[in-house]
């Protein structure tokens, strides 16, 4: 993995592990949380507003960059020499753990995306009528 644009690639010794395992695990907390949020709002998107959907955007494709920077410290305790076999078994618990945030983070911009596109500013922007056919093409039939 390269260097995210505009980000300085910071290294880290190994003793750091238990740190960074830490912080991973904490992102994966909070961002499942984030989805769990996020779901209602499927059903009825116009809950939410162009500026907290940009946000959510904004802050998880920060995120996916720094995943990046994380998986490429991970590559460098990898190939460094004199790691021990427990050393190795952290590491790999670690990138297990940087894969489960990598694919949360992944389904919160997909539902961002999404529910983009029906905001409230998007449902007050339309007529009447528009919003009266989309309500009838909803209607299941009897």
């Amino acid at each position: 993995m390269g260097r995210p644009a505009g980000r300085e690639q910071k290294w880290y010794p190994i003793s750091k592990l238990g740190w960074f395992t830490g912080h991973i695990r904490e992102g994966v907390a909070v961002t499942r949380r984030q989805l769990e949020l996020l779901q209602p709002a499927r059903a009825r998107p116009y809950v939410l507003d162009d500026a907290t959907v940009a946000r959510v955007i904004r802050v998880h494709r920060d995120q996916a960059g720094d995943l990046a920077l994380f998986q490429n410290q991970a590559d460098r305790w990898k190939a460094g020499p004199g790691l021990t076999d427990a050393q190795r078994a952290e590491v790999a618990a670690y990138e297990k753990l940087l894969a489960q945030l990598r694919e949360l983070n992944s389904e919160v911009l997909a539902v961002a995306a999404e529910l983009s596109h029906g905001t409230i500013e998007t449902v007050l922007a339309k007529s009447d009528l528009q919003l009266g056919a989309e309500a009838l093409l909803r209607r299941p039939r009897a």
